[in-house]
């Protein structure tokens, strides 16, 4: 009876070591699973970071910009031209671009507010009648709408 005794003592003490390594190697993989999924996250944010300060500051950008705050978007969006009109979308483009960035967590809101708050609140008054027109002429409301969030948003921040 000793012996039957110390064997299951035995297989008590051995299978509460084999629980203790497979919770030991089980918190393991989570943890290096974890840090895969940091990893990833960062690089995410990396670039997407570089993508939507490309786009901010690409020449194309920067060029419509100028090209159509210089008096077109104080006119009606009929009297606009297709050039003027293409300009505009370029425009609501990027800040569409960011405006995902943003929502999605892939870019720090707060950075891009404190740098581009002026620019992008200044750009919205200004497009806000040619994106009216759009959303009427394609009788799509939703155009737009995830730059005019962040308008609205970056625009309520200092209130």
């Amino acid at each position: 009876m000793q012996w039957i005794d110390l064997i299951a003592d035995i297989s008590t003490v051995a299978a509460a070591l084999a629980v203790i390594v497979t919770t030991v190697f089980v918190w393991r993989q989570v943890g290096l699973q974890r840090t895969d999924v940091d990893t990833e996250v960062r690089r995410l944010q990396r670039e997407s970071l570089a993508t939507i300060h490309e786009a901010l500051q690409d020449e194309k950008f920067r060029d419509a910009r100028a090209e159509f705050f210089a008096g077109p978007h104080q006119r009606a969006y009929d009297d606009l031209s297709d050039v003027e009109k293409r300009r505009a979308r370029f425009i609501l483009a990027v800040y569409t671009l960011l405006a995902r960035m943003v929502e999605s967590g892939a870019i720090d809101e707060g950075l891009y507010r404190d740098y581009w708050r002026g620019t992008l609140l200044r750009d919205w008054a200004r497009l806000e009648n040619f994106v009216a027109g759009e959303r009427l002429g394609t009788r799509n409301h939703g155009l737009f709408t995830g730059t005019e969030r962040l308008a609205e948003s970056w625009s309520k921040a200092d209130a």
